[in-house]
């Protein structure tokens, strides 16, 4: 079965955004295989408010990737996406079971905490930048449950970027 995992680029104190939305402070370390880490993903999950970012910014296109948008406000949405909304759980499930590379959960403090609510998450992978915000986005909305890690893998760069690999238990 697919794994679906949820990386994202962090500050120390757990923002994914900065206090205006901005991602200027985020390190992309000349020693971490981006290219190479994302060939093992064929799928991205995008939560309405990041798929209206990608929109705004005029870079939507992911050659060789399925993307499904999560919306229950959306009714339409671009033709190189699929919209997923009612029963998140069963609809995801049924993604998983799918042949096919893991799925990448590519944006969304809402998604994340929805799909770690309905214990959907297999992997966290957390890249830490070296920097204290103070203010923004966190990484996380409101949880309705503690979720449980085991840390799988560590990885450090030599910006001073650390990455964090937890198992979802």
């Amino acid at each position: 079965m697919r794994k679906i995992v949820a990386g994202f680029a962090i500050s120390l104190d757990g923002y994914i955004e900065g206090p205006n939305g901005e991602y200027d402070w985020m390190v992309m370390d000349k020693d971490f295989d981006f290219a190479g880490h994302m060939k093992r993903f064929d799928t991205f999950f995008i939560g309405r408010k990041s798929y209206e970012k990608l929109l705004q910014s005029g870079s939507i296109s992911f050659p060789g990737i399925t993307c499904y948008v999560f919306s229950n406000s959306l009714d339409t949405i671009d033709k190189d996406f699929i919209l997923i909304r009612g029963d998140t759980r069963k609809l995801v499930s049924d993604i998983k079971e799918q042949d096919g590379k893991d799925i990448a959960v590519y944006g969304g403090a809402n998604l994340l905490s929805s799909l770690l609510d309905l214990n959907l998450i297999d992997e966290l992978m957390m890249t830490i930048s070296p920097i204290i915000l103070g203010q923004g986005k966190p990484m996380l909305d409101i949880l309705k449950q503690r979720i449980h890690l085991t840390l799988i893998d560590t990885k450090r760069f030599s910006s001073g970027t650390v990455q964090l690999i937890y198992k979802v238990r």
